[in-house]
């Protein structure tokens, strides 16, 4: 599929042909930014593991992912495999594993691409194919041209950068040069809500390798942005579909709608917002906020009420001035009624910032327990 005058859009796979229908269907009557790939993994990742939590995405076999892998074929639609789990060898039996399944992976189901964030994961594909596309995943969280500097051997074809860089624009602009240096796309995550400077982050990752259950860094994260509000906006991982066309003119053409744990349904409505470029509606509805939290019932930020956000967001790369200007559009949007928390949860104004004074008793949410953990 041909769309290099225009934005790309790549999307999560839950596995379900009916709601690929619906986008290739949106593909073709709304125009605009096109939907050209889809990525995801088998639930278990193999012994690699994958960005997400075995329980919390679709389950699938690998007859039905073969099969589903050819469906995108027909509908002219990429496939990305995910091989993106932070990963280090093992002893000999890890080995064979591993190699019984990239063999799986690349020789079977065939995907046009593997996302890898381990250097030495990328080395030993790279020993099987020199053919295969090799995307470098935001896990191995590429900041700088220093990083991306380490996986230029393994011939990779596009990064996903670290969440952080969507809005550090100083670090986003190099990046972006020296990609283009070296045949590089850049693919930032659109959807993404993960805390500005996660002092979790690789924590997280680490344990979603090893584990079949996601550990409790989504409730600990979300409870830091009803606390400081400003967060919300600071997510480097969030790009309003009305300013797709503001990074394009960065140079960067592939943007990434992340939301594998959330429901199938969930995903045409999101699709079509950054297809139309615009949406009437609560921003929290378009991110990939865990299902579980139930955020957008309870959380509400006009998305159109943030028009002429990022043109203004500063370039100074300070992350003080960052802030302050969050904070600004935060007491901005509560005056004007286009943030709320629908729990009876009470901010009041101070020092030109919203702060939190009183937790409301109707979300039954379990941010709510740890916030009141820490509210004096």
């Amino acid at each position: 599929m041909d769309n290099s005058n225009n934005s790309s859009i790549t999307i999560p796979c839950h596995w379900d042909k009916e709601t690929i229908n619906k986008i290739v269907k949106q593909n073709k009557e709304i125009g605009g930014p096109q939907v050209i790939e889809v990525y995801g993994a088998l639930p278990d990742g193999g012994p690699v593991g994958h960005g997400r939590s075995s329980e919390s995405v679709a389950q699938v076999s690998r007859e039905e992912a073969c099969d589903f892998r050819s469906y995108l074929q027909e509908q002219g639609l990429n496939f990305t495999y995910l091989l993106n789990a932070p990963f280090r060898l093992g002893d000999e039996k890890q080995r064979t594993e591993l190699d019984e399944y990239l063999k799986w992976v690349i020789e079977d189901l065939h995907p046009d691409a593997v996302t890898i964030s381990s250097p030495e994961l990328m080395k030993i594909v790279r020993e099987i194919s020199s053919e295969i596309s090799i995307h470098i995943s935001t896990i191995a969280g590429v900041k700088n041209t220093a990083d991306l500097e380490k996986y230029l051997d393994f011939k990779p074809s596009r990064l996903v950068p670290h969440h952080d860089c969507g809005k550090d624009f100083i670090t986003l602009k190099e990046l972006v040069e020296m990609a283009s240096k070296h045949n590089i796309e850049i693919e930032l995550l659109s959807t993404e809500s993960c805390l500005r400077r996660c002092p979790n982050r690789e924590a997280h990752y680490k344990y979603l390798a090893q584990k079949t259950k996601d550990g409790s860094f989504h409730t600990t994260c979300n409870t830091k942005k009803i606390e400081n509000p400003a967060e919300f906006l600071l997510a480097g991982g969030v790009i309003r579909p009305e300013d797709m066309d503001f990074y394009k003119k960065l140079g960067v053409r592939y943007f990434k709608i992340s939301g594998r744990s959330k429901p199938a349904t969930w995903l045409p409505e999101v699709v079509e917002a950054y297809q139309r470029k615009s949406y009437d509606g609560n921003l929290i509805r378009l991110l990939g906020i865990d299902p579980k939290l139930g955020a957008e019932n309870w959380i509400y930020i006009d998305n159109k009420a943030l028009n002429g956000f990022i043109e203004n967001y500063p370039r100074t790369g300070d992350y003080q001035d960052e802030l302050h200007y969050c904070d600004e559009w935060m007491v901005k949007l509560f005056r004007d009624k286009k943030f709320s928390l629908n729990d009876g949860s009470e901010y009041i104004i101070e020092n030109s910032r919203l702060v939190l004074k009183k937790i409301g008793e109707n979300a039954g949410n379990i941010i709510n327990i740890e916030l009141k953990k820490g509210l004096h």
